[in-house]
């Protein structure tokens, strides 16, 4: 009977610590966060180029004017807690566009002074594309009116890289014939992201969210000069927590 008892009591015991154990895990907090987005950059931009060189003892030139409209963005980041609502991470995006431009050339006469020909080519498929990772810290606030919903503001570093297809053109010899070329031109440059994220968790592993953010900077290409790139970005996902 004693056996008996001491096994019961010894049963209680093993099943009330199994029970603390897995409340226990179901309320730890998570450590780990990875936020998968899709979403838009949606503002647009013109690119524009300017060029002259010496030509038939007069001045060539060739302007250049190439748009960048809004479009598709896909986002990935993670974090990790390192205080209580505090948390560190990277993330990284690429915007990627295609677009048109037009290209015109104001070329001298080989023979006659002061008789340049004007010409305007149009071009499709211009390519354009940014990619960035994004450093942050970020501070989680619960949001209490509703249930597993928080909100996450974040900022810091972005390092931008940008390649940009660039309209140019040459002169056939003894003519006036401007021969368009589109070449590549690529450069990097760090920027800045502010944003916040609303997040809301079906279970404690496993959600969705909207993030809001602006990430941008400045860039300098050989050909185009100052081209800002990133901006205003927004999107929805999946979140994962563990």
């Amino acid at each position: 009977m004693m056996h008996k008892t001491a096994l019961a009591v010894f049963l209680t015991g093993l099943t009330s610590l199994v029970a603390t154990s897995a409340a226990s895990a179901q309320t730890k907090e998570p450590k780990i966060f990875v936020d998968v987005n899709v979403g838009a950059q949606p503002q647009a931009r013109t690119l524009s180029t300017s060029t002259s060189f010496p030509l038939y003892n007069e001045t060539a030139a060739v302007n250049a004017a190439e748009a960048v409209d809004g479009g598709g963005l896909f986002d990935i980041s993670g974090r990790y807690r390192i205080m209580p609502n505090v948390s560190a991470g990277v993330g990284f995006s690429i915007f990627s566009k295609k677009g048109d431009g037009t290209l015109v050339a104001s070329i001298p006469n080989p023979n006659f002074l002061n008789r340049p020909a004007t010409s305007t080519t149009d071009a499709t498929d211009l390519k354009h594309r940014e990619q960035a990772v994004h450093l942050m810290a970020a501070y989680t606030i619960p949001i209490t009116m509703v249930d597993n919903l928080d909100a996450t503001v974040f900022a810091g570093p972005s390092f931008f890289s940008l390649k940009q297809d660039i309209l140019s053109a040459t002169v056939t010899p003894n003519t006036q014939t401007a021969v368009v070329a589109t070449t590549s031109e690529s450069e990097s440059k760090a920027g800045a992201n502010i944003g916040v994220n609303i997040n809301y968790m079906a279970t404690p592993n496993y959600g969705a969210g909207v993030f809001l953010r602006y990430a941008g900077a400045t860039i300098k290409l050989p050909s185009a000069g100052d081209v800002k790139v990133g901006g205003l970005q927004l999107g929805i996902g999946a979140r994962l927590r563990f």
